[in-house]
């Protein structure tokens, strides 16, 4: 079997090329050629050539740099290409397109008529194993035998909201002990294969809320299994404005069309917090007007709930942590309860040892500890928002650490205080700041404590430090924004436009990073 082997890569970070070097080094009898895939002549290719491609895929599923001419290359060739190929993807299966880029080369090239002459390979950040496997079968096809090429089938699930993955809930308790409970839970994520890194999301797909369902129930008293089964897979907490503009379209209601417009935003949002489907039904519709086919035709699936991961992948690979705040209220005379967070909370009260619960996770890449393990860093968190920063602290760093943490009372609601004051004790977490509002008269929130820090934080700033702020976007985003320019211009001398400016360059430069919900 005589052939000219190209090895072509695309690389961000290095791990690709690493690889063609070694696949070059294992078929060196066959004198293969090595380039980047931007160097790579794909009008000189013959059916006397493979090309053997490894690449990773950069940010959402898009070519590596040295990629990306080919890339433009391909997709504008006019002609077919006779030459036989194979492809080994490197990709994070939590990132949503997963493998994006080299799964869009495979299909391209068997469009452009060339031969596959093996299953791609997508591989996650646990790759070597896959390339032995790989490299192996491509070695054995080159001396003759095609055997362990055909029987290759190495990719690694994507897990996502159409196919999640199966975990167990194994550890649920309440760890505070005021009027809005909050729970660390443990899911156990053993032989998923999923990756995640500190600061990255759950995604919870949650059973069908029971409570919602019964109220519908009771507007649609006489429903058959399949149109129960249909209701259970649909989004019954959340109401949406084009949910809102839909019924009322169909109902002609007056009342709920004058809901929808313009200049009846702040009457639509103030309706819309924290009631649901249910309360739409009963206070705008009928059973006529509205018929519950209808209705199942127009609301959405159930959306996936997400949570920041308290726990750190190197360090806790088979399982995730998870700090959620129950939601559960009234509202003109009917209980609520979060599809989500209820769940969750409650998962294990009739004393079962574990439950099972459909999940996926997915990179939160803007929210990553930075690269240099010395950069300082001040995280900002309120309430159930100290999660990342469990996970954060539970790797050891070089660099400073500052946590400023807020919730209502210090004897009730110190979520972790023993996890933190043995952080501090270690010397993982510098300094500790907290701030407890309903310990005084006078409230002081984390944003205060913020300020009152103001020397310590602005020579971090100068130090490069990088900032972390998570939890309440209501409560945290603009506070926090302000607390920083007053410490610029407290501290730094600058202006007021001055100030502004250097908050938004800290966004800009990627070095204040917020996961508000």
């Amino acid at each position: 079997m005589s052939h000219s082997i190209h090895i072509a890569y695309g690389s961000e970070s290095g791990n690709s090329k690493t690889l063609a070097l070694q696949l070059q080094d294992k078929l060196l009898a066959y004198q293969p050629v090595l380039c980047t895939l931007n160097d790579l002549v794909i009008t000189k290719l013959t059916s006397q050539d493979v090309l053997l491609i490894i690449s990773s895929s950069f940010g959402d599923g898009e070519p590596p740099g040295n990629a990306s001419k080919f890339f433009d290359t391909i997709y504008d060739y006019k002609g077919q290409l006779d030459c036989q190929f194979a492809i080994f993807g490197l990709g994070d299966v939590s990132y949503p397109k997963f493998c994006g880029f080299t799964i869009d080369v495979d299909k391209k090239l068997q469009a452009l008529k060339a031969t596959s002459i093996c299953k791609r390979v997508d591989a996650d950040t646990s790759y070597q194993a896959f390339f032995e496997q790989w490299s192996k079968a491509l070695v054995s096809y080159f001396n003759g035998d095609d055997n362990l090429l055909k029987q290759l089938d190495l990719q690694v699930k994507a897990y996502n909201e159409q196919q999640s993955f199966i975990g167990s809930i194994d550890h649920v308790q309440r760890i505070n002990q005021s009027d809005f409970p909050v729970y660390d839970i443990q899911i156990n994520i053993s032989g998923s294969g999923m990756h995640y890194q500190a600061g990255d999301l759950l995604y919870l797909i949650p059973p069908a809320n029971k409570n919602s369902i019964a109220r519908i129930n009771q507007f649609y008293p006489n429903l058959n299994d399949t149109q129960q089964q249909l209701l259970g897979k649909k989004e019954l907490r959340q109401l949406s404005k084009p949910l809102i503009r839909a019924v009322a379209k169909h109902t002609k209601n007056k009342a709920l069309k004058a809901l929808t417009k313009m200049s009846a935003a702040k009457k639509l949002a103030d309706y819309s917090y924290g009631r649901d489907v249910a309360d739409l039904l009963t206070d705008y519709c009928t059973p006529e007007n509205m018929p519950v086919d209808t209705l199942l035709d127009i609301l959405p699936t159930q959306l996936p709930r997400a949570y920041s991961i308290a726990s750190c992948g190197t360090l806790s690979p088979n399982s995730i942590r998870l700090c959620v705040r129950e939601v559960r209220y009234q509202l003109a005379g009917h209980d609520y309860f979060g599809s989500g967070s209820y769940f969750l909370c409650h998962a294990l009260d009739n004393s079962q040892s574990k439950v099972d619960v459909k999940i996926y996770v997915r990179a939160n890449a803007h929210f990553h500890l930075p690269k240099k393990a010395s950069t300082p860093i001040i995280m900002i968190g309120a309430g159930t928002g100290i999660a990342p920063y469990l996970g954060f602290l539970a790797q050891k760093r070089s660099g400073e650490t500052h946590l400023f943490f807020g919730e209502r009372y210090h004897d009730k609601d110190f979520l972790y205080q023993t996890e933190l004051e043995e952080y501090v004790k270690d010397g993982r977490l510098t300094a500790l700041y907290t701030a407890f509002s309903r310990d005084q008269a006078e409230k002081i929130y984390v944003q205060d404590i913020l300020r009152q820090q103001g020397k310590k934080v602005w020579q971090l700033l100068e130090n490069n430090a990088e900032i972390y702020v998570c939890g309440s976007k209501t409560n945290l985003s603009k506070p926090i924004d302000n607390a920083l320019m007053l410490i610029a211009k407290n501290h730094g001398g600058l202006e007021e436009e001055e100030a502004t400016r250097f908050v938004s360059d800290l966004l800009k430069e990627q070095r204040y990073h917020q996961d508000l919900y």
